[in-house]
């Protein structure tokens, strides 16, 4: 293998961090904290918990199969090539579109209020959010770098801003909600499970990168649970900040806007528009990279039969897989709200990763005590599903009721592709 081409434990827990940390924190603080209250930074643990068994059954999984494939490729081993597989994976695919349009959502709002809009706000935050879209897209098609090439810089940034952003208002923040006495029932703190669970996805990369790895049986796992526990770490020093910081009332009402609200209440103005430009950096970032993302996601998929051909076809500098996600994307920022796409974000994913611990169950059975632990992520992972489906029916039923379409028409699209075009997805042959 040449150097060059080596991804070191370092390199690998910066792509993970890279990944994980970004303008999903700033969203999804206040939306968790919306249905956890106080007990937020509990979430919070509890889902770094959740991550930390999954990331070993990917950390199984990628050694044995030290693939760019990565969730896909996983399915197919695990489950074979069928319509079962196939609609996993395009679930997975939707997984990502939820989660770019909840960031052009996050955008939105922190654009409008950036401008100190007050009148027609909805308009606004929507109209923000899909030019957000419609501008990356352009720029992307149009074969610009630049965002990319300062895409390092603002994830360096944001990370400085918002380690710091604990640490200051630590010293600020009060007990009162910390303590147990004011938390919610169980019910909504595991029901926020898959919102913060959200906010830690993005480690399965981690894993794509063992083939480029010298040796990927001791870098590998190093670098996923060392990444895991700093954005763990990270996440717990600012929810404790943040619930020590504001009332209870901001706790369920800021929405995306808590962190922002909690620093100008520490800091003033100055913190409040420090926080805010640094969320607006992050979502722009972070869309950037998922655009790039599910344009590869697509490309892998259309090129195993998992997705139409036209998704691979060449447009300008990108594929018309970037068109089609983005179209999709701009229908789900129009026509659903910034908390139910956070929810759904959060449900499907926590399915995907499901399978793939059910998977790795299924294909590593000579493990030893590495199989309990897979046996317990899927245990954990499965429970959590359980709990959000009998919450959300109570709370949100809608929100259900489209997370179940999302997975209908997952299945549904595999089906007809394999009986319209005979097309299946194929493993793909390791790296």
């Amino acid at each position: 293998m040449p150097e060059k081409n080596i991804i070191t434990v370092r390199t690998a827990i910066a792509l993970g961090i890279g990944s994980m940390v970004g303008a999903g924190i700033f969203a999804l603080m206040g939306e968790a904290a919306a249905v956890a209250g106080s007990a937020v930074w509990l979430s919070f643990g509890m889902a770094g918990i959740i991550a930390l068994l999954t990331g070993h059954s990917f950390v199984e999984l990628g050694i044995r199969y030290p693939t760019r494939g990565g969730i896909v490729e996983y399915l197919v081993r695990a489950y074979g090539v069928g319509i079962f597989s196939g609609g996993c994976s395009i679930l997975y695919y939707i997984a990502q579109l939820i989660g770019m349009s909840m960031i052009a959502m996050a955008f939105g709002k922190f654009a409008s209020k950036l401008i100190g809009i007050e009148e027609n706000l909805e308009f606004w935050d929507h109209a923000f959010a899909s030019g957000l879209i419609l501008v990356l897209v352009f720029l992307t098609l149009a074969g610009s770098t630049l965002i990319r090439k300062v895409q390092k810089v603002f994830v360096m940034t944001n990370l400085v801003i918002l380690a710091g952003f604990a640490v200051l208002l630590s010293g600020q923040a009060g007990g009162d909600l910390v303590h147990a006495d004011s938390w919610p029932t169980i019910t909504p703190l595991l029901g926020s499970l898959a919102l913060t669970f959200f906010a830690f996805t993005g480690f399965a990369v981690i894993s794509n990168a063992a083939g480029q790895m010298a040796k990927p049986e001791r870098d590998l796992p190093r670098a996923m649970y060392a990444t895991i526990v700093i954005v763990m770490v990270l996440y717990l020093a600012v929810a404790l900040a943040v619930v020590g910081s504001v009332s209870a009332e901001e706790l369920a009402s800021s929405g995306p806007m808590l962190l922002v609200q909690a620093a100008r209440s520490a800091f003033g103005e100055i913190g409040y528009y420090v926080l805010l430009i640094s969320a607006l950096a992050a979502t722009v970032t972070c869309l950037n990279g998922g655009l790039f993302g599910v344009t590869n996601i697509t490309f892998t998929l259309a090129e195993k039969g998992q997705l139409p051909s036209r998704f691979m076809k060449e447009v300008r500098a990108s594929t018309r897989g970037l068109t089609i996600s983005a179209v999709l994307a701009l229908i789900m920022i129009n026509f659903l709200s910034l908390s139910t796409v956070a929810l759904l974000g959060g449900a499907t994913t926590l399915m995907v990763y499901s399978l793939v611990n059910i998977g790795a169950l299924r294909l590593i059975t000579d493990a030893g005590y590495h199989r309990i632990l897979i046996l317990l992520s899927v245990v954990v992972c499965v429970l959590t599903i359980l709990i959000w489906t009998v919450h959300t029916f109570r709370t949100s039923p809608q929100t259900l009721s489209v997370f179940f379409f999302f997975m209908a028409i997952s299945f549904v699209a595999e089906w007809l592709l394999q009986k319209i075009k005979g097309r299946k997805i194929r493993p793909i042959h390791a790296a």
